[in-house]
């Protein structure tokens, strides 16, 4: 059902309707009355007038069937009254009340789970609880009970979302520092019924709304949210989002606070990245970004050129840029050979370009180097420190420069002394910061510079085998089997059962050679001792055999046999796995093996499905890379051949059931280039738990 009725009401009776202005039940009713909205009905039985409006006793009394009801009365009466708007028809409800969900508590769980059956019974759209209210700019309709939005605030095409009610005030505040706009604010509450990507989902088709900047503490779906932030990229929208929870702290916080995990933070980053998401590194970011998308249609990247005054500012500013991911590239030669005739003596003129005192002598002389600066292809920013008096006295010349460009040009001045009017005016950008300005223009023009993000899942005629009943996982040989057929490239072995099975395929396998258990129950063969490698013979390979047998034995699991696999020499150990993520599905991680994955974290996640080239990517994103590119005068790695071995993985999992769990490959070999990519070892867990397995504990 729309959510018209619920962000732009013609028609609101407020139950609970306070005389006091400063009451939950009586802000809404004072800023909607000062805004001059007509069609307002307090609702209030021991009253004959709330703020000189005529009040009714009861919903039934309303002259009308209202768009919206606002329920500003306690947790134990709402449900009630929102039973008694239903039987009149009343399409949409906001709820103001907590005691929900939030309390985690018996008693608040409950109330919450009544809340959902009757918005699910009934249809009617229930905005909360314990939600703030919104703010409706574009039609200065208030259904909040926050101080923070005051009717008279001018409205643009910007929309704030949050999760928090004081987040958004907060937010919405910095945004307005900064002259940014809004059409809308809304504040989600417990996301009874209409949930963060209901709402998103409406602001992508509204037509006064270009950019939403979003504070997230966790969502509830994943598919959902997706599809909503998709249609805000094919409109070229601007979606931002600032998501709490981050750190493990972060998220322990979250949770008391929202009744709900914050999932994790990988998951979610793998997510903002295949919706095409602005992510915003800390709160301030979001006012930044939604302002730089008021200069959005100059910002073609983040390639930038620094003119300052200070030449200690232009290393500073080059530093910070390169920190948040943007370039400052050189410019090419003839630019700096101009450069350099309009500024006297040695001064840097590569990029960043020091302007040095020069610029209060001469009336053209900043322009020109403006339109130097603006040449290259390469250069989406020109970003211009000017503090104080030089920015006072050189403004004229800016904006002579601002018109007869479609580049962005932002102005840093670490005095705050500048007439951000008359720059706006020009379409000049603005900040006092030069970390702020640097971190916004590189997440703004990694967003901008984003292509098509969607990628199809591969077609594939294989299939899984028959999982077997009662188990919690594949063993090694019937997990690496399974792949195969998937196109994953793996390690060929020889299964034995006996000693002289052993004896008879360590010689037709090769020396030398690993031996290894085969159990559904062992997931970690090495802490077990039931892995061994370097083997240089048919005897050693007999004594590996009957030690790790007596050993599984020991153990009480389920003994597959011992499986003979040649020895490979030289490549690059990677681990690539996928494992389901509550909120967003199955999510590919990939890390280079050994201390960069355990120990110092060099992973890459993506959300399935990834293609090759998405594989690749994410690859060359992992910082031990260079492992891979031929370190130290290495042979390089088949990269290429590494990339479909990943995106097959990713394929298979997509084919499989919901029995599958996880499935990972550790490692998976890579080879010198044109050599391949081989699956040495492969993990497939399935959901169904059967007791007295101990798959987890060994």
């Amino acid at each position: 059902m729309s959510l018209t009725p619920l962000l732009s009401p013609r028609s609101i009776a407020v139950i609970g309707a306070s005389d006091t202005k400063s009451r939950i039940g009586g802000v809404p009713v004072d800023l909607l009355k000062r805004a001059g909205f007509e069609k307002l009905y307090p609702i209030n039985p021991k009253s004959e007038t709330v703020q000189g409006l005529a009040a009714y006793k009861y919903i039934e009394d309303v002259p009308e069937v209202v768009d919206l009801v606002i329920v500003a009365v306690s947790a134990e009466g709402t449900l009630d009254q929102l039973e008694r708007a239903h039987a009149l028809g009343v399409p949409a409800a906001l709820v103001y009340a907590s005691g929900y969900a939030e309390t985690n508590e018996v008693e608040g769980l409950a109330r919450q789970e009544a809340l959902v059956a009757f918005a699910e019974r009934t249809g009617m759209r229930v905005a909360g609880p314990n939600a703030m209210g919104n703010a409706n700019f574009t039609g200065q309709i208030f259904t909040t009970f926050g101080q923070a939005f005051q009717p008279g605030e001018p409205s643009g095409n910007t929309a704030l979302l949050t999760q928090s009610g004081n987040m958004c005030a907060t937010v919405f505040r910095m945004a307005r520092r900064a002259g940014v706009t809004f059409s809308h604010v809304i504040n989600t509450g417990n996301e009874a019924n209409v949930d963060f990507s209901d709402y998103l989902d409406h602001l992508a088709d509204d037509p006064d709304t270009n950019c939403a900047v979003c504070y997230i503490e966790e969502l509830r779906d994943g598919p959902k949210f997706l599809a909503a932030a998709a249609k805000f990229r094919a409109a070229g929208k601007l979606l931002a989002v600032y998501k709490v929870g981050a750190s493990e702290k972060g998220a322990e916080a979250t949770r008391s606070h929202t009744a709900a995990l914050a999932g994790d933070s990988a998951a979610y980053d793998a997510a903002f990245a295949k919706a095409g998401v602005a992510r915003a590194g800390e709160l301030s970011a979001l006012a930044d970004l939604a302002y730089l998308h008021t200069l959005g249609e100059h910002i073609g990247g983040s390639n930038c050129a620094i003119l300052s005054i200070s030449g200690a500012a232009g290393a500073i500013l080059s530093d910070a840029l390169s920190l948040a991911g943007a370039e400052v590239p050189n410019f090419p030669d003839e630019v700096q050979k101009a450069l350099d005739a309009q500024i006297p003596g040695h001064s840097m003129v590569s990029n960043p370009v020091d302007l040095t005192g020069n610029i209060v002598n001469s009336n053209d002389f900043l322009s020109e180097c403006i339109r130097l600066a603006l040449q290259p292809d390469d250069i989406d920013v020109v970003l211009l420190y000017l503090p104080g008096y030089f920015l006072t006295q050189s403004l004229e010349q800016i904006e002579k420069a601002a018109a007869t460009t479609n580049k962005a040009l932002i102005v840093i001045d670490s005095y705050a002394q500048a007439d951000q009017a008359r720059l706006a005016a020009a379409g000049i950008g603005y900040f006092d910061d030069f970390d702020r300005a640097a971190r916004a223009i590189a997440a703004y023009g990694k967003w901008k510079a984003l292509g098509d993000t969607h990628v199809s899942a591969t077609v594939t005629t294989a299939s899984w085998p028959a999982f077997p009943a009662n188990r919690t996982a594949l063993s090694e040989t019937e997990g690496k089997e399974a792949l195969a057929a998937f196109g994953v490239p793996v390690v060929h072995d020889a299964l034995v059962q006996t000693a002289a099975d052993a004896r008879k395929a360590a010689g037709e396998v090769g020396f030398p050679l690993v031996a290894k258990l085969v159990s559904p129950d062992v997931a970690h063969k090495t802490e077990h001792g039931l892995i061994r490698l370097s083997i240089k013979d048919a005897d050693a390979a007999v004594e590996a055999f009957e030690q790790m047998m007596a050993k599984a034995r020991s153990m009480n699991v389920q003994i597959d046999g011992v499986t003979l696999e040649p020895m490979l020499q030289g490549g690059v150990e990677i681990l690539t796995g996928v494992t389901r993520d509550p909120v967003f599905g199955w999510m590919l991680t990939v890390g280079l093996g050994g201390i960069f994955t355990e120990l110092m974290k060099d992973v890459q996640h993506r959300l399935l499905p990834v293609d090759a080239t998405g594989a690749e990517r994410m690859l060359r994103g992992l910082k031990g890379f260079k492992l891979l590119d031929g370190y130290r005068g290495a042979p390089k790695a088949d990269v290429a051949a590494a990339a479909r071995a990943i995106a097959a993985l990713g394929n298979a999992v997509l084919a499989g059931s919901d029995q599958l769990r996880e499935v990972e490959v550790n490692p998976l070999l890579v080879l010198p280039e044109g050599k391949g990519a081989v699956a040495v070892d492969a993990l497939v867990l399935l959901t169904e738990a059967v007791p007295g397995k101990v798959e987890e504990a060994v």
